[in-house]
């Protein structure tokens, strides 16, 4: 993709601060996968369906979402932050490598919402809580069903699990920055991870640093990926201009390539950075804002290039957050992560 030289995100760059955070990274253990195998080959037979029903506790009912046009939570200077991850089946053994290395952190008061993208994900999550895992800590996951955002037709019993680079799996992705905005909706910020993303040290006293920093006020902030934001890695503030921005980048997502999301991303992103976006206030009344957005130092936030090809064994010890992108397949990221000692299954 191109990129403008003068864009504003890229000038921005230099004004995110770098910290260094001291928090020992615990290192892969040889723990066997037989432990996971039953959740990651079998899928649940029909008796176990009335599973999927189980919701963990963060959110009672998804139809008690605050509606669009409510006020956003007033605790305003203090908000909380959450990490959202969509997934699908084919997906599965992803996310839960994912959350593993998750848990070795430990983070307190920090919440998972992981949107199952069909029934069988949904049914295997919530099953997932009962399962004995590596570790003694438990995250707080909340397992969101399809109809926390949409309408299942009537009389559909579930829905289908996509894998990787079909189709569906493609049109899916435009479902995503719905899920996002109707987190956002609740007040929280949003830290949205894809299931290729391995973190090893926690990353929010940086995060929080930048958001609570407000001179100026970073409204997106996002992993350096081809001096371009990567949607992959993404932390959103919850506020009006954000709502309205992933308003824009749904609308724009729908018209092309859904499999292309980084592309409208950034494209809407370099209006709503330069020019403004409308923002509607609860009188019906329109202001045209700006947003503002910056880039994670992108030797703690390495995507798959830098972090897998051109990063020391040295420099890789001081790395955050890792994104496996930059390679094609499936499989090639798995075992890629496998090579790095990054694949606790």
């Amino acid at each position: 993709m191109n990129c403008r030289p003068n864009s504003p995100l890229k000038l921005l760059l230099a004004a995110v601060p770098v910290v260094a955070i001291a928090v020992a990274c615990i290192l892969h253990s040889s723990t066997s996968g037989s432990r996971y195998s039953s959740i990651l080959r079998d899928p649940p037979s029909a008796s176990q369906n009335h599973r999927r029903l189980r919701l963990v506790n963060l959110i009672k009912d998804p139809k008690t979402v605050i509606p669009r046009e409510t006020q956003l939570v007033q605790n305003a200077d203090t908000p909380q932050f959450g990490v959202l991850l969509t997934c699908s089946d084919g997906f599965f053994d992803l996310w839960l490598n994912w959350l593993i290395f998750f848990e070795r952190l430990k983070i307190p008061d920090l919440p998972v919402y992981l949107f199952a993208e069909d029934d069988v994900t949904h049914a295997r999550c919530v099953e997932l809580q009962d399962q004995s895992r590596e570790s003694e800590y438990r995250a707080d996951v909340t397992c969101l069903p399809w109809d926390f955002v949409f309408e299942k037709k009537e009389g559909s019993e579930s829905l289908e699990a996509f894998s990787y680079n079909e189709m569906g799996y493609k049109l899916m992705m435009t479902h995503r920055p719905t899920v996002v905005n109707r987190l956002l909706e609740m007040g929280r910020h949003i830290i949205f991870s894809d299931a290729d993303v391995v973190w090893l040290k926690n990353p929010l006293a940086h995060i929080q640093q930048v958001f609570m920093n407000n001179d100026p006020i970073v409204h997106i902030l996002g992993q350096f990926d081809k001096k371009r934001i990567c949607p992959g890695f993404t932390v959103y503030r919850a506020c009006p201009e954000v709502i309205k921005f992933i308003d824009m980048w749904q609308d724009d997502l729908s018209k092309g390539d859904p499999s292309k999301n980084q592309v409208p991303f950034n494209n809407v992103l370099d209006v709503a950075m330069s020019s403004g976006i409308p923002v509607p206030d609860h009188n019906g009344n329109t202001t045209v804002k700006k947003i503002t957005a910056a880039f994670l130092p992108n030797r703690l936030f390495p995507n798959g290039k830098l972090y897998f090809e051109e990063m020391t064994d040295a420099e890789r010890e001081g790395a955050m957050v890792v994104h496996n992108n930059w390679i094609i397949g499936y499989d090639e990221k798995i075992n890629r992560f496998k090579d790095f000692d990054l694949w606790a299954l």
